[in-house]
């Protein structure tokens, strides 16, 4: 990638071909339409809630990270509702479920998994906030709109301000460009710049404070006065870890993003673990072995090790006497993270590196990859919500409890 190469958006109109997958409790209407039967929209229909982005890929799916995926998608379903290749095989487009719509771990073989079935579009009553950014991260479109079910089935244009409409003005740039890779190329290219923050000097909260402190400006220009909930902006990492779940389809989307020769930016500020599989060996079913998934989690350790070395980035790898030289969530709070930094992570527990006054959150693989090159993030700020705990505390429970 040059910083001349230009990106376009993509159209104003979508129009979505295939079928529309509606993803029900009663798991005989989800195979009905397996089958081949088109279900009529009922606003009463019984949706399913709470689908994971384990559901949607497994662990053991995750050994893939590439077009792959989408031969495996949902077939971690409640009740077995779905088997290899019948999404990708049946023609759907669309997918609509009910609340909380990829909860779970942050990874982002769930929607890239969608994606690669052939979901373009995916509808639901919510959807859970870093399955939404991965997603839009990768141009996979979301909504809670129901209205466009309809529509779509109407063979009606979606004009693209539809999927934009109130989203902050980074992620509807995303959105607008196709995904993250795009839109940062865009950057690059100076198409695009994020917008300038114009919040006044005000009381803040820690975490606040801490994003102010790491706000992008432009470049070598680093910090701004003040934040306030809602401000979309980039922000510098103090720290980038991942695991060998994501490190190889993050180094794959880095590769091809930027070039076989790019380099991490700042590589001592970024780290990789040997930690979720190490005990694969042990525990892996007959069934998965015969499929080959072994020797495929085994070649996740080998592409993250080589990509470390290339890279010259720290590696806590296996221990000679087994399992892990050191657990990634662990390690950042004792031995890598200092308060009042951002740390970023591949790991739905990385938010435990709060307890040391830190702002930290999961993220995708291609967030990562792009922090990789660009060493900033893109953040909301959050609101803060305050609890107030009534009552005598029972010995045995601790902070991490509550």
């Amino acid at each position: 990638m040059t910083a001349v190469e230009k990106i376009s958006k993509r159209p104003a109109s979508i129009s979505f071909k295939g079928r529309i997958l509606f993803l029900t409790d009663d798991v005989s209407l989800i195979r009905r339409q397996i089958e081949g039967e088109d279900l009529p929209f009922d606003p009463d229909l019984p949706l399913m809630s709470n689908i994971s982005t384990d559901e949607i890929t497994p662990g053991w799916v995750c050994f893939y990270y590439d077009e792959t995926l989408g031969q495996y998608v949902y077939v971690g379903m409640r009740e077995n509702a779905v088997q290899k290749d019948e999404i990708k095989g049946g023609g759907f487009s669309v997918v609509v479920s009910g609340l909380s719509k990829g909860c779970g771990s942050s990874r982002e073989t769930a929607p890239y998994a969608e994606k690669w079935a052939g979901i373009e579009l995916v509808i639901a009553r919510s959807i859970e906030k870093i399955y939404g950014q991965n997603s839009q991260n990768i141009g996979l479109l979301t909504s809670t709109d129901f209205s466009l079910i309809e529509r779509i089935r109407r063979g009606e244009e979606i004009s693209l301000e539809e999927f934009t409409r109130g989203l902050d003005e980074i992620s509807k740039t995303i959105v607008e460009y196709g995904g993250l890779f795009n839109y940062n190329k865009a950057r690059l290219a100076g198409d695009v710049q994020p917008p300038q923050l114009e919040t006044r000097k005000r009381p803040m909260t820690i975490v606040e404070k801490i994003i102010a402190r790491h706000a992008f400006v432009r470049a070598g220009e680093v910090g701004v006065e003040a934040v306030k909930p809602g401000d979309a902006l980039f922000a510098v990492a103090d720290v980038r870890f991942s695991h060998e779940y994501v490190t190889p389809m993050a180094e794959s989307l880095f590769r091809q993003a930027l070039g076989a020769e790019a380099r991490v930016t700042e590589p001592e500020s970024v780290f990789a673990f040997r930690d979720h599989l190490t005990f694969l060996g042990q525990v892996m079913p007959q069934k998965q072995r015969e499929m080959g998934l072994l020797e495929r989690a085994d070649g996740l350790a080998v592409t993250q090790a080589e990509f470390t070395v290339r890279q010259n980035i720290r590696l806590y790898g296996e221990n000679p006497a087994g399992g892990s030289e050191a657990i990634c969530h662990n390690a950042v709070v004792e031995d890598l993270a200092l308060p009042g930094q951002i740390v970023i992570g591949t790991d739905s527990h990385t938010c435990m590196a709060g307890v040391l006054g830190c702002f930290a959150f999961g993220v995708g693989s291609t967030d990562m990859a792009n922090a990789w090159y660009t060493k900033d993030i893109r953040i909301r700020v959050p609101e803060t919500v305050r609890y107030v705990l009534k009552g005598r505390k029972h010995a045995d429970v601790t902070a991490k409890d509550v």
